[in-house]
């Protein structure tokens, strides 16, 4: 009986032990998640400061003198747009004709063949 008393000392002692480093494991489990979630946070601040940032700097009326300064572009004129039917004809016209290849002064790719065209 003695033996018994004794094991069952044991037991509760080593349950006890078993108990207290679990809730030393969930609190410094708790303070790691505390820290991350104030990490996020921080993160998110971060994230709202650097969108009021690109907000603030892509706006048209700062990006258009700009781009008038430093780039020499200039605002779009009204015969710059052209209405989608009328597209291909616009095109057309713009279209640069370029020379025949028969016409085309000789490579060097000729002269290293002996002045002896390739067939085409």
């Amino acid at each position: 009986m003695k033996r018994l008393a004794i094991i069952g000392g044991l037991v509760v002692v080593v349950l006890a032990v078993a108990v207290y480093r679990a809730k030393l494991g969930a609190e410094e489990t708790q303070g790691e998640i505390d820290a991350l979630n104030a990490k996020a946070a921080a993160i998110g601040k971060d994230i709202s400061v650097m969108k009021a940032e690109e907000a603030y700097l892509t706006r048209p009326e700062r990006i258009g003198p700009i781009a008038r300064q430093q780039l020499g572009l200039e605002q779009a004129k009204p015969d710059q747009y052209t209405a989608s039917e009328a597209l291909s004809r616009r095109l057309g016209e713009e279209r640069l004709t370029l020379p025949a290849p028969e016409a085309a002064a000789p490579s060097a790719m000729d002269a290293d063949a002996g002045g002896e065209k390739p067939p085409q």
